[in-house]
């Protein structure tokens, strides 16, 4: 349920070894934070450094550009951001209680200085949470959101001052109760429209998100009961179809190449070659890139990103 709501908020307002092939990722429905971003095994804290090549030979040397500690559950403790110079630009903490729900949230931009307090309370018997936000003190926002049988959201209230905006959500689900329309509505009037495609083994091969003014497509293929291949489409109100970004995966969900378009021609194309720990998570990948819109036919190594993880056990 905090995982749902957390999207639709979001509506209001990123030792060497082999790859592990026996590791399966999730795609869907996180158990946690972990999952959410791929990472395999108890890992309680994680340091991500990017070091940028200079005429594609020697790199700079490597900085911090995010910091992320996790409770022994494998949710998100505390994460810290930083800018291109190391400089640290945000902060955020997470505060959990006894049955791990999320109960208070604390974030301190400092490019805006601003400082964001988030309080969160659950109502298991009305299927209710509700967010209490408050921005420098001052500036207060409640949502309240209920959820289905189905634990999808199904109403949100938002309150700002003297100003109440409902906003609704209709579903439907296929024979195997996998999710096949998501309608949403504010005050009545419809947003948006989301469909799910499924194969036979009911994976999801096609997902579409529509507005008034645009479509957003994502084409998935699978082989062996994985994720290898996205295609990204972008649909104008016009229902001129254009391709925008085509992405390969090795069996752990990792991205190993990206070809980005414009106006469906291919304008630029990113590789990605990796090294694993022992548990499965990338400690170190290379990035390269084609910029086939300056007629190269080759792949220049751009930035190496590395990752020290440590584990609760």
């Amino acid at each position: 349920m905090r995982k749902i709501y957390l999207l639709i908020l979001m509506s209001f307002f990123l030792h060497n070894c082999k790859e592990n092939t026996d590791l399966k990722p999730n795609y869907s429905d996180f158990e946690n934070d972990l999952e959410q971003r791929n990472l395999y095994g108890k890992v309680k804290e994680l340091e991500q450094y990017k070091a940028i090549f200079q005429n594609g030979e020697d790199t700079r040397d490597p900085l911090l550009n995010l910091r992320e500690k996790f409770t022994e559950f494998g949710s998100l403790n505390k994460a810290e951001y930083f800018d291109n110079y190391g400089k640290i630009t945000q902060i955020d903490h997470f505060y959990y209680d006894d049955n791990h729900f999320l109960k208070k949230s604390i974030s301190e931009n400092n490019l805006a200085n601003q400082k964001t307090v988030q309080l969160i309370s659950y109502d298991s018997i009305k299927k209710t949470t509700t967010r209490n936000i408050t921005f420098n003190d001052s500036l207060n926002y409640k949502f309240i959101s209920t959820f289905d049988s189905n634990d999808l959201i199904a109403k949100q209230i938002k309150i700002e001052a003297k100003d109440t905006v409902v906003r609704s959500y209709e579903y439907k689900f296929n024979d195997d109760n996998k999710k096949t329309l998501e309608k949403e509505f504010e005050e009545g009037k419809e947003l948006s429209i989301g469909t799910y495609k499924y194969d036979k083994e009911n994976q999801l091969i096609e997902y579409s998100n529509k507005e008034e003014w645009m479509e957003l497509l994502t084409q998935t293929e699978w082989k062996n009961n994985r994720i290898f291949k996205q295609t990204d489409y972008t649909i104008s109100a016009d229902l001129k179809k254009y391709l925008d970004r085509i992405t390969e995966y090795d069996r752990q969900f990792n991205p190993v190449n990206i070809k980005i378009y414009e106006n469906s021609e291919l304008n630029r194309e990113l590789e990605y070659d990796y090294e694993f720990d022992q548990f499965g998570n990338w400690i170190k990948r290379t990035v390269s890139m084609k910029e086939h819109f300056a007629n190269s036919n080759k792949f220049i190594p751009i930035y190496i990103e590395s990752r020290e993880i440590k584990y609760w056990e």
